[in-house]
């Protein structure tokens, strides 16, 4: 008899195991479509965000070398073009005068990138935010189904079902008016109130909480 109880027991709490890992398993499978879905819909965005940044970078050190060269490059270019013309080597002084003024130009031209560079980095962030806002949205959904089955379960098929069956089984073996079930209702079929699981419940289930 002992071990048939005790073989009994193993099994209860075989299957609240499996129920606590079914819950636990089915919400971590939400955060792992979720994060996938993500991650795929945003892939050629973060590589084009890191790009840019990088390229950016390379621009502001490109930027602090040549603003000390500029004035020494803007000369020697200067001073290839007079040594050209004056040498009747016309085309060559062309060459040399569109080397300084695209010397010249750089900075402007730096700084052009950079902020295009910028302006795309804000369209970026706006349809990362897009996607994602999409995603939630979906994810909600999935979660809300997720919870409201679960719900099902708890209260409909267990809670609700467990409470008629109690009465059913007293009358059944003649136990009315033995104070059996109000021993079992008044020591919690649920989770006592100092319980983690009451606290939380109150929290959900008393004006349905809209955030933390």
């Amino acid at each position: 008899m002992a071990e048939q109880l005790e073989k009994t027991s193993d099994e209860i709490q075989g299957l609240c195991d499996e129920i606590t890992s079914a819950m636990e398993g089915a919400y971590a499978a939400l955060l792992e479509c979720r994060e996938s879905e993500i991650a795929a819909a945003t892939l050629s965005l973060v590589a084009e965000e890191a790009a840019l940044r990088q390229e950016r970078a390379d621009i502001e050190e490109a930027s602090g070398n040549l603003e000390s060269l500029l004035p020494a490059q803007q000369r020697e270019a200067q001073r290839q073009a007079d040594a050209a013309l004056l040498a009747g080597r016309l085309e060559e002084a062309e060459e040399k005068r569109q080397e300084y003024e695209t010397a010249r130009r750089a900075p402007e031209a730096m700084n052009q990138r950079q902020c295009n560079i910028a302006l795309r980095l804000e369209a970026i962030a706006n349809e990362r935010q897009v996607i994602a806002k999409g995603i939630f949205e979906t994810w909600i959904s999935d979660l809300q189904k997720i919870i409201r089955a679960s719900e099902r379960g708890l209260f409909l098929g267990l809670l609700d079902k467990a409470h008629d069956e109690l009465y059913t089984f007293q009358e059944q073996h003649g136990l009315p008016g033995s104070g059996l079930l109000t021993a079992a209702l008044s020591t919690g079929l649920t989770a006592p109130e100092s319980s983690l699981e009451w606290k939380s419940g109150t929290n959900w289930y008393s004006g349905r909480r809209a955030g933390r």
